[in-house]
């Protein structure tokens, strides 16, 4: 993953750079919790097929960040500090999406307030990747058996990006 920008004062847009690159970190960090749920899901099924793949993934993906937490706490032995770093993740999370800009109102109108909100952003976006640390420890292991290992997944992202030369190129 990229490094976390730094802070460069470039114009009135930055908080709101900084907080959506932050909630597209929370996302991305979502998409690793789902993935460690199907995968802790995928034993119960005797014979995977893509279908059945397919269908678990998109059940488990209505699920909140929270409630997919909650699938890796209770069929994994997490360290007490994993534990506790995941749900301090979610509640950053759920503050990050449900109330950040309302509980810094007064910060947003300053420009010292400002300057804060984007270290913060900064502090919370490093936080959401070291989550994502995590749950790709925990989940990569668990994908191996079933065939996705990192040879897959760079062959997955070398046909998406394949893809996406192809659609640029259209236009």
């Amino acid at each position: 993953m990229p490094e976390i920008p730094v802070i460069d004062n470039c114009c009135d847009k930055e908080p709101f750079a900084f907080f959506g690159l932050t909630a597209y970190y929370a996302q991305v960090l979502e998409e690793a919790a789902l993935n460690l749920a199907v995968v802790l899901r995928l034993p119960e099924v005797n014979l995977v097929s893509q279908e059945l793949f397919l269908d678990l993934y998109d059940s488990l993906g209505r699920r909140t960040f929270g409630r997919l937490l909650k699938v890796a706490k209770s069929e994994l032995s997490l360290s007490e500090e994993d534990a506790d770093f995941l749900s301090k993740t979610l509640e950053l999370r759920n503050m990050l999406v449900h109330r950040y800009f309302r509980e810094r109102a007064e910060d947003f109108i300053s420009e010292v307030g400002r300057q804060e909100m984007k270290k913060e952003l900064q502090s919370i976006l490093s936080e959401f990747k070291k989550a994502d640390e995590i749950l790709t420890r925990l989940y990569l292991p668990l994908w191996e058996k079933y065939g996705v290992n990192e040879e897959f997944v760079q062959n997955e992202f070398a046909q998406m990006l394949e893809a996406a030369e192809r659609r640029d190129r259209r236009t």
